[in-house]
């Protein structure tokens, strides 16, 4: 025996001891995993704090500051240099700190999203993170996941496995016993068992170096457009600077100054919060999707959520609780339904059908449908000859677009023949067993009744096969067909009310599913859906053209008995019609579907591997609330991102202005560095945090879904930012005129002037958000403290620069008088709030 073949017979035997004995024990986990660490691979190194600072300084406005803090020391002015060099710590401190932010939320992200794995430990089946997975750790992997580390099979069922990953061959191979399984290839038929052999960079692919962890954050669209706005804008910046700098430098005959002076309007126009903001709105609107578990997989998902009018949804643990049970049974052209029963005594006409309904389950189900077809056997057949513990499986016979019936065949003992049970939608049952057409009526109209009630139901067979070689095809067995079983799968409570949210929002909910056209109707009935007596089957749909699909796709609501490839053909003709698509799926077949809609969403607690991994999104508890969770989470950061660009163009225009006009009227200058680095460490915060939490209004569903061709920075957003920027830029030049007017100093107006703008800008934070809300419950409703504490903070601010002497001097103010303080206030709210008050006003009259 070769020395590889007798350590596979040794791992054999370790994992039929470790699986007779209930898996690895805590201490030894424990033990292994500081011995050889855990199961993960190299990747890309996260970012540490001196990245992200370095980060930072590739920041604009961090080289403006750098630039006139130069300039200052040059000319001599020393205080002012240090104190840009303070204000410029401070604002990178800003940066880091959002930066960390969004990190966080992004790497909170990757470990909810990381592969899992089943495993067998202390004596049960527990789901944990693949990174968690030890050697000598008992595995079970099913049809579609992905294999969490090398292992060895010692289970007898035949699988198939997509190995591409490591030999780029794109045929699955088959496996049986005795056969390896490798990281990161997927199983694409079948179930396994297994013991790990290898973990992380021991396993082949770690050994070939290459990662399928590390994995590129995508861009999203509005960050592109974001970054080719600040584009254009920096080119129009630059020119104005230029000009503005030439105009000073000429015509005052200072060159250092006239620099400095474009160095300073640079710092007042440039947006360089935009991105910032957009990176920590979508960073944390993902983290908070993910607290109503639904995991964003990829964060342009984030975005469309808003834009979602169609919702495709599987029934069965979507919108039902996944928890089935077995309730009717009808055989011998009787019906009994189990919950009537009073004793868990089950008559003998219906043993059979359970009995083969079980041996067409699997023995170790995964599946929460064959999962209640083994508690049915525990409680109802216990004790009696119609369990079979001791039989051999031989082979299974899957389903398929085609024929949508499993097969199982067992071999009671050594060299008889086989025993085969087979169940599946009854229409499939009925042409495995050839019924006649009072046979077939009668199937067909009990299995209607049961289906009418809202139970899914399965038909059953059976067949024993006495020769030798099993058959290539399920038709060749003689199959009797001994009933029907109907399984009751209770409607998640909170459904009907999340499909009126929808409704209400604009967002047609389409329900997809296996189950019988009558089970479908019922269902839609009691969950609320339009026209649910208008059914569309799976073979219905094989029969349209793409023109024909996508005129039905229009008006029904409904599908049944529908494949995982047919629902690619739903998704492409609902994109036809110009529709937003967001699908639910759960299989190895659902991903091309999952993949083609806007947003794919897979389930988290049933789906597969692969079905997460072609997602967007992934609902962690299966759950349709939250579906509606994450569209209104999803509504509520656009709607955010928008208050906070409007704050961000209207608060740039006044400072803007303000650095321009004294220039080209010879006037003296107004707005220094200092103002607006100090400007800046205000404006950071509130457009990032304070609007970044701001609450969702309460008629976010009831809006219709958003249109995904409108741009960001539309006329909805430029016209508000314009009129409050533009009045706030009046009311400063009228402040600034009258105090040069009645002679009162450069000094003395620039402290007035800057008080002003301070106070506009506290205002515009208040009335730029909450826009659903009325102006007295934008400033006194308390559920963002966030802004309250920037308002106290800048008035502090403010007070210390006007009120202490050295401070004073540093920012070149004078002392203001209280009356002066009182214009200042005055003038600053009005300048803002007028717009609303007038809004307000039309909104009355109206």
């Amino acid at each position: 025996m070769s020395y590889q073949k007798k350590e596979r017979m040794t791992s054999i035997t370790t994992a039929a001891d470790l699986h007779s004995s209930g898996g690895l024990s805590r201490s030894f986990i424990l033990r292994r995993r500081e011995e050889e660490g855990f199961n993960e691979l190299p990747t890309t190194k996260p970012r540490r704090l001196h990245h992200i600072v370095m980060g930072v300084f590739k920041e604009p406005m961090v080289y403006l500051l750098l630039g006139c803090g130069t300039i200052y020391f040059i000319v001599g002015d020393h205080q002012e240099a240090s104190m840009l060099l303070g204000f410029l710590f401070l604002i990178i401190g800003i940066e880091v700190f959002q930066e960390r932010k969004a990190e966080r939320a992004l790497d909170a992200l990757k470990d909810l999203s990381s592969p899992r794995a089943l495993v067998l430990r202390e004596g049960t089946k527990q789901r944990i993170p693949g990174r968690e997975v030890v050697r000598d750790d008992i595995i079970f992997v099913n049809e579609g996941d992905r294999v969490p580390a090398d292992a060895l099979v010692f289970s007898k069922d035949l699988i198939a496995v997509d190995e591409s990953l490591l030999t780029g061959e794109s045929v699955p191979v088959e496996k049986t016993s005795e056969s390896m399984i490798y990281a990161g290839t997927t199983l694409v038929r079948g179930q396994a068992m297994a013991i790990v052999t290898a973990i992380g960079l021991h396993t082949e692919i770690g050994q070939i170096g290459k990662s399928i962890q590390s994995e590129n954050r995508e861009r999203t669209r509005l960050e592109i457009h974001t970054q080719q706005l600040v584009g254009r804008i920096a080119w129009i910046v630059g020119g104005i600077c230029i000009i503005v700098f030439l105009v000073f430098s000429i015509t005052r005959h200072d060159w250092l100054q006239g620099f400095l002076v474009g160095l300073t309007l640079a710092m007042a126009i440039l947006p360089n919060e935009l991105p910032a903001v957009l990176t920590i709105f979508l960073a944390l609107g993902a983290w908070r999707i993910s607290q109503r578990r639904v995991l964003t997989r990829r964060l342009p998902a984030v975005e469309n959520l808003g834009s979602t009018t169609v919702l495709c949804v599987d029934k069965t643990g979507t919108l039902t609780l996944n928890q089935m049970k077995i309730q009717r049974i009808f055989s011998n052209n009787q019906s009994l339904d189990l919950s009537e029963l009073s004793k868990p005594y089950l008559p003998e006409d219906f043993h059979e059908v359970l009995e083969y309904g079980i041996l067409a389950s699997r023995q170790d189900p995964f599946d929460p449908m064959e999962i209640a077809f083994i508690n049915a056997g525990v409680q109802y057949l216990r004790g009696t000859e119609h369990l079979h513990y001791d039989w051999k499986f031989e082979k299974e016979y899957p389903l398929s677009p085609k024929l949508l019936a499993i097969t199982h065949a067992w071999k009671p003992r050594p060299g008889g023949g086989y025993v085969v049970g087979a169940k599946g939608a009854p229409e499939a049952i009925i042409d495995l067993c050839h019924l006649n057409k009072d046979q077939t009526l009668a199937a067909t109209k009990s299995a209607e009744t049961m289906a009418a009630a809202g139970f899914r139901v399965l038909g059953v067979a059976k067949s024993i096969f006495p020769q030798t070689s099993l058959p290539p095809i399920q038709h060749d067995f003689d199959f009797t067909f001994l009933g029907l079983i109907g399984i009751a799968d209770p409607i998640r409570p909170e459904v009907p009310q999340a499909i009126a949210e929808c409704h209400s929002a604009g967002i047609r909910v389409v329900m997809i599913t296996g189950d019988h056209p009558a089970t479908a109707s019922s269902i839609a009935q009691k969950i609320g859906l339009p026209s649910p007596d208008k059914v569309v089957t799976g073979q219905d749909l094989e029969s349209y053209s793409a023109d024909d699909l996508c005129r039905v796709v229009k008006s029904v609501n409904v599908f049944s008995r529908v494949s995982p490839t047919q629902k690619l053909k739903l998704v492409e003709a609902f994109k036809a019609n110009g529709e937003i698509v967001s699908m639910t799926g759960d299989g190895v077949n659902d991903a091309p579907a999952l993949r083609s809609a806007h947003i794919g969403i897979a389930m988290g607690g049933r789906g597969t591997d692969v079905a997460r991994e072609s997602a967007a999104l992934v609902l962690l508890d299966d759950d349709f609330g939250s579906i509606v969770e994450a569209v209104k989470m999803g509504r509520r950061v656009y709607a955010n991102i928008k208050s906070a660009l409007v704050y961000l163009f209207a608060v740039h225009l006044p400072i803007t202005g303000m650095s321009i006009i004294p220039v080209v009227f010879k006037l003296p200058l107004v707005l220094l560095p200092a103002h607006i680095a100090l400007l800046h460490l205000i404006i950071e915060p509130a457009s990032s945090i304070a609007f970044e939490i701001e609450p969702g209004s309460k008629d976010l569903m009831n809006l219709p879904p958003r249109d995904p061709k409108e741009p960001l920075f539309d006329r909805k957003l430029w016209i508000p930012s314009l009129i409050k920027g533009a009045s706030v830029l009046i009311s400063l030049t009228i402040v600034y005129l009258i105090a040069l007017w009645r002679g009162q100093g450069e000094e003395d107006a620039r402290a007035l002037v800057f008080t002003t703008l301070l106070i506009s800008n506290i205002a515009l934070i208040f009335t730029s958000r909450r826009s659903h809300k009325t102006l007295k419950e934008r400033f006194f409703v308390g559920d963002n403290t966030v802004v309250r504490w920037i308002a106290i903070g800048s008035i502090v601010l403010l007070a210390c620069i006007l009120y202490i002497d050295q401070l004073r001097q540093l920012f070149r103010f004078s002392i203001l008088h209280p009356l002066d303080l009182v214009l200042c206030f005055v003038v600053g709210f009005i300048s803002v709030t007028w717009t609303e008050m007038f809004r307000g006003l039309a909104k009355r009259k109206a």
